[in-house]
């Protein structure tokens, strides 16, 4: 019961002073602190919300993910199934690249895999 009490109190914190679209330097020196968060403890919250590891555990897969988590063999280290998988991941890979040509530097692979479906 505690752990789910510290979890809804830190989503509750997340949610209130926490703002992904803001730099971190700003966050952690003009912000103000969380109530019964000591300034050490908010810049390293801060920090850790700010990773890629973290962002990517809370975002959906995208279709192109789906198609290839699934059909991949387990039992064969992650192997294609077949050699259809391996056309129609090449050819989304490819249409990811193409579409990655017209966004702007630093735009990621994931923010394109919707569009690659579009003809």
């Amino acid at each position: 019961m505690m752990g789910a009490t510290w979890r809804r109190w830190m989503t509750e914190i997340k949610a209130k002073s926490y703002d992904p679209n803001t730099p971190l330097d700003e966050l952690v020196s003009i912000r103000l602190v969380p109530q019964k968060l000591t300034p050490e403890v908010w810049e390293a919250l801060c920090h850790y919300w700010n990773t890629n590891e973290f962002q990517e555990k809370g975002r959906k897969p995208t279709r192109i993910e789906i198609i290839k988590i699934s059909h991949r063999s387990k039992k064969r280290g992650d192997a294609p199934i077949d050699d259809e998988v391996v056309r129609v991941e090449a050819l989304l890979d490819e249409a990811v690249r193409r579409r990655l040509q017209n966004k702007p530097e630093g735009t990621q692979p994931t923010e394109v895999h919707e569009d690659a479906f579009q003809l």
